[in-house]
């Protein structure tokens, strides 16, 4: 089990990879109105011994999510076989990562990918909205997680990420009753909305001449009630 953690100033609180992606995963469906998973241990190291397996591949080095960001493309990493391609065990989602963003990664763009018609998305469009699917299948309850060093003499490269979800998802004939909610999938494709500028009046504004005067309102009406105590 992958045991580098992450400290979380805010909460006040540290995490280990491994409990922030359960965290991402169970976060995402409170979201879309889910019960949240339950964590399998004997699922999770045959998840991470599969990862392990992926690293002796030797398979080359996949667009990191954060690349594709930066470069505001759709692209997934292809190239990892799944273990279970026809779903019969479990759903099965794979990434390679240095930053902790897989699971948000599979969740945000998954979700602008599969709002699109099957028909029209891309290959890599398609494997982003089954990652998004898998994670949001109502009826699967219970997910492992398996992380790898992608090269082991190399403990601060990358890893690979083995997710693993039962009861399967991503059934066929299956997606309507259990891709509920879809009117969320509009959050993700809204265009971001300006912020109203406001406006702060300068110093030479009415506002501050205002204040100028009732200060000196304020001096006079003092140092006259000084003057006259002195006439008394």
């Amino acid at each position: 089990m992958d045991l580098h953690g992450i400290y979380q100033p805010c909460l006040g609180a540290y995490y280990t990879t491994m409990e922030e992606m359960i965290i991402d995963h169970n976060q995402h469906r409170r979201n879309w109105i889910l019960p949240e998973f339950g964590f399998s241990f004997p699922l999770s190291e045959e998840a991470e011994e599969y990862a392990k397996h992926l690293a002796t591949l030797n398979i080359p080095d996949q667009m990191l999510y954060e690349e594709a960001q930066e470069k505001n493309m759709v692209v997934d990493q292809l190239d990892f076989p799944l273990s279970d391609p026809e779903k019969k065990e479990y759903t099965e989602n794979i990434c390679e990562f240095r930053k902790n963003i897989c699971v948000k990664f599979w969740t945000v763009e998954g979700a602008k990918c599969y709002g699109i018609s099957k028909e029209l998305r891309t290959k890599h469009e398609q494997s982003l909205a089954e990652k998004f699917s898998a994670i949001t299948w109502k009826a699967s309850s219970v997910m492992g997680i398996g992380i790898a060093l992608k090269n082991p003499s190399n403990e601060n490269g990358r890893k690979i990420l083995v997710v693993r979800y039962t009861p399967p998802g991503n059934q066929p004939g299956q997606y309507e009753e259990n891709i509920r909610n879809t009117e969320f999938i509009d959050y993700y494709t809204l265009e971001a909305m300006e912020e109203p500028e406001i406006e702060i009046e300068s110093k030479t504004s009415r506002g501050s001449k205002d204040c100028s005067l009732e200060r000196g309102i304020y001096i006079i009406s003092f140092v006259l009630m000084i003057f006259f105590s002195f006439l008394c």
